[in-house]
């Protein structure tokens, strides 16, 4: 589930740590997310840094109701859109194993899933359009979804049942002419991959967790799991149930910070989810939107260019960058959503250029 993946383009940099420096950097970043979440009024968060051989790992605050659980590093945070990375990732290696095409119909893949042709564009559709969201599809995840979510907060919807809230609505557009951020499309995904792999869990623990070591890292969660970070809303209610029970490929992952970082490092630096080329593909945006490719967000701030996604749901918000030039990576999680700009991230760019 969710967000709208935002954008915000600042000033190039290339600044790397300065040996020693890392400590003091550390005692910055940590009393500018102190400030950060309290100003929003968000009860606790983690970051993560892994740049230049330094590692920085904080956490603030608390993770539960009457803020009796200090935060820690090891707390795992619904991480909502952020998801998004990794479910194009498990996609793109069936595509490097020649099991899809990136241009060809999912319609042969989904024809025998109930109603699907209810669903408009369906036919119409490639993988390639669904990862990079130029498929037009109607969006699943509206008024009558939140309403229905809110009435059973755990209940842990299927891939199916999910998409009956979009079908028989009109496309947003014809298959391939624009660019519309649909968090249908990554449903769509998930679905996919339950059909090659039986389950999303199962698909994201073979393609992604399991070959990067990613063992706080799991496809929704059980409320009774100490390490959870619950998540509250602007008006502070907990909404933790509805986020840990999402398997759906719009933002199925629960996770830790680190496990986040790691798995920007593992796609990119280290390259051992899919190859140099597939992950061309990956980076390559639309002629609608250059600057989202598949699964994938491309932009600069004032470290350089960074590859990353950010996610939102009601009580939780997470962000992530890798930068290329640098490899090195940043990421925050929050348990609650920061209502106005700039972005922690951004600050944080800013703090260490």
């Amino acid at each position: 589930m969710r967000c709208v993946f935002a954008i915000v383009v600042l000033t190039v940099s290339t600044w790397l740590f300065a040996s020693g420096h890392a400590s003091a950097q550390t005692e910055e970043i940590e009393q500018a997310l102190r400030e950060y979440t309290a100003e929003q009024n968000i009860a606790g968060a983690s970051f993560y840094l892994e740049l230049d051989g330094d590692v920085i790992d904080i956490a603030v605050g608390s993770t539960n109701e009457t803020k009796s659980n200090k935060a820690n590093t090891n707390d795992r945070y619904y991480i909502a859109s952020t998801g998004k990375m990794m479910v194009a990732a498990a996609i793109l290696a069936h595509v490097e194993a020649g099991q899809l095409e990136l241009d060809a119909p999912i319609w042969p893949i989904l024809q025998d899933v109930p109603d699907i042709e209810r669903l408009q564009n369906i036919k119409s559709a490639t993988l390639r359009q669904l990862l990079n969201h130029t498929a037009g599809f109607a969006e699943y995840l509206d008024a009558p979804f939140d309403d229905a979510s809110n009435d059973n907060p755990d209940r842990r919807w299927t891939s199916t049942e999910a998409l009956r809230f979009a079908v028989d609505l009109p496309p947003a557009f014809e298959t391939g002419t624009a660019f519309e951020y649909t968090n249908t499309n990554y449903v769509l995904l998930g679905l996919i991959l339950e059909q090659l792999d039986g389950s999303l869990e199962a698909s994201l623990q073979e393609n992604v967790f399991s070959p990067l070591n990613l063992e706080s890292s799991t496809a929704g969660a059980h409320p009774s799991d100490e390490s959870l970070a619950h998540g509250f809303d602007f008006d502070g209610a907990n909404k933790s149930q509805q986020a840990w029970a999402s398997i759906l490929g719009d933002g199925p992952v629960v996770a830790t910070a680190q496990d986040v970082g790691q798995f920007m490092l593992g796609l990119f630096r280290d390259q051992k989810l899919i190859a140099a080329d597939m992950l061309s593909e990956m980076l390559e945006g639309s002629e609608f939107n250059p600057d989202y490719g598949l699964g994938m967000g491309i932009d600069d701030d004032d470290l350089g260019t960074w590859y990353g996604h950010a996610g939102s749901y009601g009580g939780y918000e997470a962000d992530v960058r890798y930068y290329p030039e640098l490899e090195g990576v940043m990421v925050v999680l929050f348990n609650g959503n920061p209502d106005e700009e700039p972005a922690f991230l951004d600050i944080v760019a800013e703090l260490l250029s």
